[in-house]
């Protein structure tokens, strides 16, 4: 049986477990440990795996750091506004190709 060697930081009733150990217990789980064994060693509940997993698969940058949902909400306000400005324009061009065909207009090239 493996020994916790970075037991979390306890502070008050909750116990922090920093981003590093985080994926390190979530790696192990990949790697085929089940998640009892892990609640057993590290402390923790199955409600907490399954949690960083869930926050995992929604905030995983490129190189492994979790993104928290204070930066991420506004980042994702942005995307939309973006994406709604984008929409707009693509209905402009389509406005402006039915005109120029009901006009009998050229379009420039690559419209």
């Amino acid at each position: 049986m493996q020994m916790n060697q970075n037991p979390p930081v306890k502070r008050g009733r909750r116990s922090r477990v920093s981003t590093e150990q985080k994926l390190a217990i979530l790696q192990q789980w990949q790697a085929g440990t089940p998640v009892t064994e892990l609640c057993r060693t590290h402390s923790l509940t199955a409600n907490a795996i399954y949690r960083w997993k869930k926050q995992l698969d929604h905030g995983l940058r490129d190189h492994g750091e979790l993104i928290p949902k204070s930066r991420r909400l506004p980042l994702q306000r942005k995307i939309d506004e973006l994406e709604r400005a984008l929409g707009r324009k693509a209905l402009a061009v389509d406005i402006l190709k039915k005109f120029c065909e009901l006009k009998e207009l050229r379009l420039p090239e690559g419209m």
